[in-house]
């Protein structure tokens, strides 16, 4: 059983929609925020019921990461933070305009799963006795979403189905690898392992591998921006999972280990839409890759980091 979070300060001081959009307001003038994913919703679905709870929804999570993790927060993640919403609702909406196979319904619960999956990131680590493979901030930010839910309204899209559907979402985008804690090995998101044990319709269990393979396709963006990705991830890990990383083995070996070993588009939308950029990127990836291993070990994060950028940037070039 998945132990019990509570309301933090953010949550706390971010209780309603309104507070939701007092805190955005503080937002630089040339940030983003929810302008672009707004436009979208609002043209394709202002005349559904459950319009109205699903933009809140999207933005008092917006809010909350802004001001836990983001570019409002004392304490700032260089990748978890409201960008990464940004992110994946800017795929969202590619995937609404290239593919006929997802409902409205199955947009809306992707676009809150893109605003909550990430909402907890500080979460104390399981204890070696709970053999569970779905991770603690997971299991903590679908606590959190059911929440923020429950305090929108229950309209009809809300359903016990759909929640379970959600929370299959944000529990399988757990990512990694799970053999140390447990025999039910698995390598990349926990999807496919968690639908296993559920019993889903088959367009339910695309929407779920939809959602995890969404979180982790940055693999198909143009190398440089693949880069930049990276860079932002080590970076997080430096400064909030209190670890001595070398900058050599991360952007050489686990970059590989990432992109051809963990990483993989499991639904049928991603396969079509993604994954051919993905491949357009091995070869890339291998020279970028090469690139940093022939630099020597000893040299500093900076200078790696450097190298890598302007690698990419070249390869992204040609």
């Amino acid at each position: 059983m998945a132990a019990e979070s509570f309301p933090d300060y953010t949550e706390q001081n971010i209780n309603s929609y309104a507070a939701a959009i007092e805190v955005l307001q503080q937002l630089p003038a040339n940030h983003p925020g929810l302008k672009h994913w707004s436009i979208w919703f609002e043209t394709h679905f202002s005349d559904v019921p459950w319009y109205d709870e699903i933009k809140q929804d999207v933005t008092i999570a917006y809010a909350r990461m802004a001001m836990r993790n983001g570019t409002l927060s004392d304490h700032t993640r260089c990748y978890h933070n409201e960008y990464h919403i940004n992110d994946l609702l800017l795929r969202i909406i590619y995937c609404a305009e290239h593919s006929k196979q997802l409902s409205q319904e199955g947009l809306a619960l992707l676009c809150v799963f893109a605003a909550c999956h990430d909402l907890r990131q500080n979460e104390t680590r399981k204890s070696a006795s709970d053999d569970s493979l779905v991770g603690a901030n997971e299991q903590a930010s679908f606590q959190e979403a059911a929440r923020i839910i429950k305090l929108t309204g229950t309209s009809s899209l809300w359903t016990a189905h759909h929640l379970l559907v959600l929370k299959t979402m944000i529990e399988g985008s757990t990512f990694g690898s799970g053999g140390k804690r447990s025999k039910n090995f698995f390598q990349g998101n926990l999807a496919k392992h968690l639908l296993t044990q559920i019993d889903l319709p088959p367009d339910d269990e695309q929407l779920v591998l939809l959602a995890c393979d969404l979180d982790t396709a940055n693999v198909s963006l143009p190398i440089a921006q693949f880069a930049e990705s990276a860079i932002h991830i080590y970076e997080e890990l430096l400064a909030h999972e209190n670890t001595r990383l070398s900058a050599h083995q991360f952007f050489c070996e686990q970059q590989k280990t990432y992109f051809f070993d963990q990483q993989c588009f499991h639904s049928d939308i991603t396969k079509q839409l993604f994954q051919p950029h993905k491949k357009l990127n091995e070869e890339k990836l291998m020279d970028l890759t090469a690139h940093i291993n022939q630099l020597s070990d000893d040299l500093s994060a900076e200078n790696i980091k450097l190298a890598f950028r302007t690698k990419a940037q070249q390869l992204s070039d040609q």
